[in-house]
């Protein structure tokens, strides 16, 4: 609705029923009450958590338990935190849906692998929501992501100098406390990311001094490579060339491919020094991809025979007696491609919402790439996209913030204040 207009007395006084409408929100800014500290610093103690899981240490996942209580946090302010709810999360119930009922056509079997599956997919997604409501002030989310690279630039540094440093037996791969390699990796280049995206093509640098990230750029980077993850790599370069992408005029735009280029060049020239990186390299040259490659025509095979509504809870049971694998040894096996773990557990049916809801969190996230946020959001979900090729990361908590983070970044678009719609004009919804 239109402010009226001030009309003013012959004393200067604002005449009666004429007030001035009341001052807008700056874009970002989530309406009601603010977080409290309380709920801030569990946030940020979530997101700080992500790098340090420790397998087979624990009875469960740490960031399954800190996400708990960052959830339990939520209960505080559930208004603020579950009140609005972007649509693109009732995409990801539906698939949910079909889970369930790929779990019923197929003979209601394996029900404790159902019952755990789901919980830490509705675990994932109930921080999705609550982290969306609270990265849509602008201010948090700048910091959620200062955490995170914090966090990785830690996990970076106990690599380097082998601080709980665990030999992986079957690979040779030192980690820290054990983690799968492939998914430090992960973590690791999300906060690499995060580095050049607080000062690269974005309207206002969000970190000061700038030129501290590019040392704390590079250690994480180390760090990655040591790890050896092929994966890793690829999707660190294809999130990496999304900053080429940036700029309002030729020039900048040149000097943003140069710099983009010169990014991977080193990334390579370091990754290329390593022993371990290059006898990885070398094996993927050869045609050995981690059993990848009997994994992914064996499981596409699976969904060629069940299209319609897949295998359900039980599709790495049945990946492994495919591949021939000793059920002593392997019960199960895990399809190593978000895309074919969805097309194999339910079916055209669940992939449907699934992947709709992927593509509105990229869309998003590129959308927002001329806004506050700049083109980080867009690079976060190309590198979450591109690793996914390679690994299933479906219950990792990382993964579910930066779908948070692309989702709430297109809600400021620009850091200008915005205008009064135009009277009968529908608010714009979510998602």
């Amino acid at each position: 609705m239109r402010p009226r207009p001030m009309r003013r007395s012959a004393r200067g006084g604002q005449v009666a029923g004429y007030a001035p409408a009341p001052p807008m929100a700056a874009p970002g800014m989530a309406p009601g009450p603010a977080p409290s500290m309380i709920l801030r610093w569990a946030l940020y103690g979530f997101v700080f958590s992500l790098p340090f899981d420790a397998p087979q240490k624990l009875p469960l996942e740490l960031t399954t338990m800190t996400g708990a209580m960052f959830l339990a946090v939520c209960l505080t302010q559930p208004g603020l935190c579950f009140g609005r709810r972007p649509g693109v999360m009732w995409w990801f119930v539906g698939y949910l849906y079909a889970y369930w009922a790929a779990y019923v056509v197929n003979g209601a079997q394996f029900t404790p692998d159902a019952v755990r599956s789901s919980l830490f997919y509705i675990q994932g997604l109930m921080i999705f929501v609550a982290c969306f409501n609270l990265m849509r002030d602008r201010e948090i989310a700048r910091r959620v992501m200062l955490v995170l690279a914090l966090a990785a630039l830690v996990l970076a540094v106990m690599t380097i100098f082998g601080i709980g440093k665990e030999m992986d037996s079957t690979t040779q791969r030192a980690t820290v406390f054990g983690q799968n390699a492939n998914r430090a990796a992960r973590v690791l280049l999300a906060g690499a990311l995060i580095c050049p995206g607080l000062v690269v093509g974005r309207a206002k640098i969000a970190f000061r001094p700038s030129i501290l990230v590019w040392p704390v750029m590079a250690i994480i980077v180390l760090a990655m490579i040591m790890g050896g993850s092929r994966g890793g790599l690829i999707a660190f370069a294809a999130g990496l060339w999304m900053f080429s992408m940036t700029g309002n005029s030729i020039a900048i735009r040149a000097r943003n491919i140069a710099v983009t280029m010169l990014l991977l060049g080193a990334a390579a020239f370091a990754a290329l020094k390593s022993p371990l990186m290059q006898e990885r390299l070398q094996m993927a040259a050869q045609g050995n991809m981690a059993q990848r490659q009997v994994i992914f025509p064996a499981a596409f095979g699976m969904f060629k025979k069940k299209p319609i509504i897949g295998y359900g809870p039980s599709n790495q049971y049945v990946l492994a007696v495919r591949l021939g694998l000793p059920p002593k040894l392997h019960e199960t096996r895990d399809t190593h491609n978000l895309f074919l773990e969805v097309l194999t557990a339910t079916g055209v049916l669940g992939a449907i919402p699934f992947f709709w809801a992927l593509w509105r969190c990229c869309w998003d996230a590129w959308k927002a790439r001329r806004g506050i946020e700049g083109i980080l959001p867009a690079a976060q979900m190309m590198s979450t996209m591109v690793g996914n090729l390679s690994g299933n990361y479906i219950a990792l908590k990382l993964q579910w913030v930066l779908f948070a983070y692309a989702m709430a970044s297109w809600i400021y678009l620009t850091p200008k204040q915005p205008t009064a719609p135009a009277p009968g004009a529908m608010p714009r919804r979510m998602g």
